[in-house]
């Protein structure tokens, strides 16, 4: 209950001074569904999020139906052309439903608009274990994310994802071959724009699990509320 007090903390602040100048802020719902049912393991992201964001620095919470919470924080600097920005997110997993350990989470994302024709970037990353759980191994996951995006109607703005992750420490694959060490998932996004006080999105994608070759296929509905 401590944590989601603070999500809720957060949306109150956010909700007061969202009418000072250059401050945006908000609150996101999303869920994730794998073969028709509600998936709420640590993968996932289902939860609620607050973010709030002035002069390029941005912060947010969110709580996870799993009890997992993140906490981001992150600067983007704007070039023109492109904008680079940086982000650190801490994960506290010491009250989520199975036992697994805390990460940090480091990454720079690089983005543009190619010729005015579609929006893309790339992110790497960096997620580290934390010695939180002495029954849970430690992983450490290099990641990148490349995206494009494209305004395809007024209302429906369509975005593309390939998602590579490599795990470092063998110990931490606990199922299947060790030697599995490599996956990517794939992600396509729909987001309805144009809609007063509400940004909905439905997402479909297909990831990889370490140690098998086995894939899952989900969909995922949320929905932004700015303030």
């Amino acid at each position: 209950m401590k944590k989601t007090a603070i999500v809720l903390a957060l949306t109150s602040v956010f909700t007061t001074n969202a009418m000072a100048e250059g401050v945006t802020g908000g609150v996101e719902l999303d869920a994730k569904f794998v073969d028709g049912a509600a998936e709420y393991k640590a993968d996932n992201g289902s939860g609620i999020k607050a973010f709030i964001g002035y002069e390029g620095f941005g912060a947010s919470a969110k709580r996870k139906a799993n009890f997992e919470n993140e906490y981001n924080l992150n600067y983007t600097h704007d070039f023109g052309n492109i904008w680079l920005k940086g982000e650190y997110e801490f994960v506290d997993k010491k009250s989520r439903q199975q036992p697994a350990n805390d990460q940090n989470k480091f990454g720079i994302t690089v983005g543009g608009n190619v010729a005015e024709l579609f929006d893309t970037s790339l992110r790497l990353r960096k997620d580290t274990d934390l010695n939180s759980n002495t029954l849970a191994p430690r992983g450490d996951i290099y990641r990148f994310d490349l995206a494009a995006g494209k305004q395809v109607t007024e209302r429906v703005y369509l975005n593309a994802k390939v998602v590579g992750q490599k795990q470092n420490k063998k110990e931490a694959i606990t199922v299947g071959d060790k030697n599995k060490d490599s996956i990517y998932n794939l992600e396509l996004r729909a987001t309805f724009t144009a809609i007063d006080n509400m940004i909905p999105y439905v997402e479909v994608g297909n990831e990889g699990k370490f140690g098998t070759d086995t894939r899952n296929t989900y969909g995922k509905v949320g929905v932004v509320f700015p303030f």
